[in-house]
């Protein structure tokens, strides 16, 4: 599809077929590059004590820096594609992306690889919130719930699973005295699905939602038919008003984007410990380096199980129900593994793999699902990267802290996140709207389901 065909909206047969394909996994694998990305740093710093003398606390901030970012990235970059398109900015965040990793590949000093870790991070909350927003503008009610939450997560664990694959393989040719080759091999191979990416990206039209939104109804309803939306979108009509940010903060507005913030905050408080923080946790249990690696691989094949079949049932059952069981789950389980994982390395690696599975079987697709369903088209760009980066920010503190405490406290530090999690639960139970499984994207989005529960 040329630019002309995509500013006028005439769309091919030929590209109508490409677009109707590929649209959900083209915006989705911009999560298999998030996943590989943070995978990498946890992975990367397996090996970069060859090159530098880490200590936890420059661990943990290798990490966290990379989710400051990204809050940074959700935020402004979510709010600009409210006022420009989805399409501009997460076709922009791929070059940013692409340039970037390969200087994190060149670095020679740590601070060097903090200021790019942070770029990075940057990068890819620009494509968080675009990504998550454009995709649920799309995606048929019925589905919604598998492609915003469970192909995202799928991409992301499948990007987790590539770093560690490769960073076995790496590991098994290259010699003791050149490790360095392996983290900056890693870092600068991100740039490639990147490139590739961003080159199929053109193929992509607008949001339809977004150009109705700002008038282009015309335009929008050729892309609408390309997409065999005609019976989703009936309901969407132009704004009436201009963008106001006070619409979000009052009445039961206010308590959608409060409550969907909040659950993502939790999960993103306690999720880093199985989903990025691994080599940390078995690395305390003095588990060597080629082990580790296959430990996370097999938990990250856990997570990718969980998601695989969770996207079975996501728009089947009832979603807070959902909530409330696995919450209760990773209550117990959170709990075992700080308390007892230092008692035996069964406990701990079994404790490890139900937490990672669990996770990614309820709050883990339900946080991303939701903080997408919270907001109205036209502020939606805005109010995910707003939900999205407050989750980032504490998973850049549990990040920067757990290796630190773990060092000095064993798994006893990881015994509080239980409470996170039963926190999650009251949170659910006390909001039985949460259970918006089928829903029109408008009724969620403007409170109407939460008036019939």
């Amino acid at each position: 599809m040329h630019a002309t065909d995509l500013e006028t909206g005439e769309i091919s047969p030929k590209d109508a077929k490409f677009i109707k394909k590929h649209t959900s996994t083209l915006i989705a694998f911009g999560e298999f590059i998030d996943g590989y990305d943070l995978a990498v740093i946890g992975v990367a710093m397996v090996f970069l004590s060859s090159s530098f003398s880490l200590t936890p606390a420059d661990k943990g901030l290798l990490v966290a820096i990379s989710f400051i970012g990204t809050a940074v990235g959700l935020i402004f970059f979510g709010d600009l594609s409210d006022r420009i398109g989805r399409k501009k900015v997460f076709a922009f965040n791929l070059w940013v992306f692409i340039v970037t990793a390969i200087l994190a590949g060149a670095i020679t000093q740590v601070w060097m690889l903090w200021v790019l870790r942070f770029l990075i991070g940057v990068a890819i909350g620009m494509d968080l919130s675009t990504s998550s927003a454009y995709l649920a503008e799309i995606a048929p009610k019925a589905r919604r719930g598998r492609i915003t939450g469970s192909l995202l997560n799928i991409m992301l664990v499948l990007g987790a699973m590539f770093a560690i694959l490769l960073a076995m393989a790496l590991y098994a040719v290259v010699p003791e005295a050149h490790y360095d080759w392996i983290w900056r091999g890693m870092f600068v191979f991100a740039a490639i699905p990147a490139a590739i990416v961003l080159l199929l990206r053109k193929k992509l039209p607008e949001s339809p939602r977004w150009l109705i939104q700002n008038g282009e109804t015309e335009k929008a309803w050729k892309i609408i038919r390309a997409l065999g939306l005609e019976d989703e979108m009936k309901e969407v009509r132009p704004r009436k008003t201009n963008r106001e940010y006070r619409k979000l903060f009052h009445g039961d507005a206010r308590r959608r984007v409060l409550v969907c913030t909040a659950f993502f905050m939790l999960n993103s408080t306690a999720g880093p410990v199985v989903s990025f923080l691994g080599p940390v946790i078995f690395a305390e249990a003095g588990v060597p380096a080629s082990a580790n690696l296959l430990i996370s691989l097999l938990a990250n094949v856990v997570a990718f199980l969980a998601l695989f079949i969770g996207a079975y049932f996501i728009d089947r059952v009832n979603r807070r129900n959902l909530g409330l069981i696995t919450a209760a789950i990773l209550t117990v389980v959170a709990a075992v593994l700080g308390l007892m994982g230092a008692l035996s390395n069964v406990i701990l690696f079994a404790a490890f793999v139900i937490w990672s599975f669990t996770t990614y079987f309820g709050p883990g697709m339900l946080a991303l699902v939701w903080s997408v369903e919270a907001y109205p088209t036209e502020l939606r760009g805005f109010g995910a990267g707003f939900t999205q980066s407050m989750a980032r920010v504490m998973s850049a503190t549990v990040s920067f802290l757990v290796p630190v405490l773990v060092a000095k406290y064993g798994y006893y530090a990881i015994a509080p996140f239980s409470l996170v999690y039963l926190l999650m639960f009251i949170l659910v139970w006390a909001n039985p709207w949460l259970a918006s499984t089928a829903e029109s994207l408008e009724d969620v989005a403007e409170g109407k389901l939460a008036e019939t529960k």
